[in-house]
């Protein structure tokens, strides 16, 4: 288990546990009055431990930034809701396990592909591409411009 993030969920009185989840769940968090909160993970990403990471940080996001059952909400008339608090916890994530300030030195460490940020920042590469496409959806070309290095120029 990654060790930081059972950690901050341990500080924040999450529970967390393995289980067998329904298609197409692979983690769940479980917030309910009088409850103490919980994060179900699908017990076949256990193996896994660049997706459990990203799994695990999800959850933790939606403790961070969400409230009410999505599960509820994602079998209603409420999808935008449900679709707006994942992407709030998907952020939280991103901005947990791949700091802009780190992305940012490894880029101009030489590291540039994909898989090559994956690997240096423990996650998958799909969360990879999406941590970089967040970053650039919210900073925009700004986020571009902190890669350019200065033009050559002859002397």
């Amino acid at each position: 288990m990654p060790e930081e993030l059972c950690e901050l969920a341990a500080a924040e009185g999450i529970g967390v546990k393995f289980a067998f989840l329904p298609k197409p769940l692979l983690g769940l968090y479980d917030s309910r009055p009088r409850e103490q909160p919980i994060i179900i993970l699908h017990n076949n990403i256990r193996i896994n431990k660049r997706l459990l990471r990203c799994i695990l940080a999800e959850e933790l996001g939606h403790h961070f930034t969400s409230s009410g059952n999505l599960l509820a909400f994602a079998r209603s008339d409420k999808k935008a809701i449900a679709l707006k608090q994942e992407r709030l916890a998907v952020w939280w994530a991103v901005q947990h396990l791949v700091p802009l300030n780190e992305l940012i030195a490894a880029v101009n460490s030489g590291l540039f592909f994909t898989w090559e940020l994956a690997e240096h920042f423990n996650v998958t590469e799909r969360f990879a591409g999406t941590g970089i496409k967040l970053y650039y959806e919210k900073l925009g070309l700004k986020f571009l411009d902190m890669f350019r290095k200065p033009p050559y120029e002859a002397t």
